[in-house]
């Protein structure tokens, strides 16, 4: 049984502000050791139930945060930027299921941990409709290849997200944020107790969660945070600029439009100010 990681940083318990999540800050090297634990109870919990291969993609920023001497040795790692399907490059219909261990909520919304949707310049996405952020375009990706989303980590509003989004999936809060740069946490060892745990039970008894799955052709609109980063993100052949902001793509299915917005995100992140 193949289980498929992405992990991120912001959705860590004890994770709160820039000064944890960005390299180069004085806590950036707390946060990463606090992530890799995270995921080496999740890749032990799996192990523990059975999984004969865990693939762990590391997917903060250039994906250079898991520390990859203390990352359990079973564990497959995914490092580095870019990758063609950024925070799930690898995914595809050979995994049992996907964890997604420290995520966010998506941009915009409040009482959640360093909120963003892949870069600060996307101000919202939605697909067919349906607002997204990284959990909703990542879990859709799996969808693609029929995998579902069996548990996700990460604080109560990323949780609330997922619940909502994906009905029944396994959802482990570590902690609670305070405003966008705030937070009340447990001990990490009690949280790591609770990732395995539930690592554990989910590969054992798989919830009965769907793959979140969008049948094509897929719509895909993105409100910017300027109008240069849509002039940007309007350069991908077949895109349409439906507002200052706003970039509208319509992909064949969800893997065209998924490579469609990983392709603007790129665009706008070119240069410093746009």
């Amino acid at each position: 049984m193949k289980i498929y990681m992405s992990a991120d940083i912001e959705g860590v318990n004890a994770v709160a502000r820039h000064e944890h999540s960005r390299v180069g800050e004085r806590e950036y090297n707390l946060a990463r050791r606090l992530m890799t634990n995270e995921v080496n109870a999740a890749v032990r919990g799996a192990f523990a139930s059975g999984a004969t291969l865990v693939d762990v993609a590391d997917s903060h920023i250039v994906g250079l945060n898991l520390l990859p001497e203390d990352l359990d040795q079973r564990a497959r790692l995914i490092m580095g930027s870019p990758r063609p399907l950024s925070m799930m490059y690898g995914i595809d219909s050979s995994y049992a299921s996907v964890f997604f261990i420290g995520y966010h909520a998506m941009a915009g919304t409040k009482n959640a941990s360093i909120v963003h949707t892949f870069t600060g310049r996307v101000q919202r996405v939605y697909l067919n409709g349906i607002a997204v952020g990284e959990l909703g375009l990542n879990a859709a990706l799996a969808g693609h290849f029929g995998v579902p989303v069996t548990l996700v980590t990460g604080d109560v509003a990323a949780c609330q997200e997922a619940e909502a989004l994906l009905p029944g999936v396994r959802t482990v809060a570590v902690k609670e944020a305070i405003g966008a740069y705030a937070a009340r946490c447990s001990h990490p060892t009690i949280t790591c107790k609770a990732i395995e745990d539930a690592a554990l039970d989910v590969v054992a008894n798989p919830p009965a969660v769907k793959p979140l799955v969008l049948h094509g052709p897929v719509e895909l609109v993105v409100h910017l945070t300027t109008a240069s980063g849509a002039d940007r993100a309007g350069m991908i052949p077949r895109s349409e600029r439906v507002d200052d902001c706003v970039v509208r793509y319509v992909g064949a299915d969800m893997l065209e439009a998924f490579q469609a917005f990983n392709a603007m995100a790129c665009l706008v992140e070119l240069v410093p100010f746009i």
